[in-house]
């Protein structure tokens, strides 16, 4: 497994570190190591559900965004993307916890979304700011907001890349 994803125990229930500090940005490594735990996870009958958590101050910030230069560049092959990881996660047999602290960003609210739940410490934030810089979410978070947020808070988050609260997302789901 990724250095930059650790897999512990706690009882019965799996626990999946993301630990990329200082902002836990989704770099290469971290996206493989968090689909080689969920993969342990569906193969451990021990475990009866997962926790997903940020190592330090944050949960996971976003891409790497030199990754982007990198891949638009030449300098990095493109691979099949984050996509499929999600996809795994959402797919997975066991509840999958998504434990937000700090911030979750781009890619890091599209890995929480993915989980089965989400619960988050007061003054927590989410938000889609990669839109600031033209770039579109691009792992289903456009079709996982609405439904976690209300049509109304989505477009705006993915229209304006302004974080809210956590709290404040959850407010306005129901509109």
């Amino acid at each position: 497994m990724s250095e930059l994803v650790r897999l512990t125990k706690q009882d019965d229930v799996a626990i999946i570190t993301i630990d990329n500090l200082p902002v836990n940005a989704l770099s290469p490594g971290v996206p493989e190591g968090i689909a080689e735990a969920i993969e342990l996870v569906e193969k451990d009958n021990g475990v009866v559900a997962v926790v997903m958590i940020g190592a330090g101050r944050t949960f996971v910030a976003g891409a790497d965004i030199k990754e982007f230069g990198k891949m638009t560049s030449g300098q990095s092959a493109r691979v099949d993307g984050f996509k499929p990881i999600l996809l795994r996660i959402e797919d997975c047999r066991k509840p999958v916890v998504m434990a937000i602290h700090g911030t979750a960003f781009g890619g890091g609210l599209e890995l929480a979304m993915a989980g089965h739940y989400r619960v988050a410490v007061p003054g927590a934030q989410v938000g889609q700011p990669e839109v600031k810089l033209g770039i579109i979410p691009g792992a289903a978070g456009t079709q996982r907001l609405p439904r976690l947020v209300g049509v109304a808070q989505a477009i705006a988050m993915c229209a304006e890349g302004s974080p809210i609260k956590a709290e404040d997302a959850a407010a306005n789901r129901d509109r």
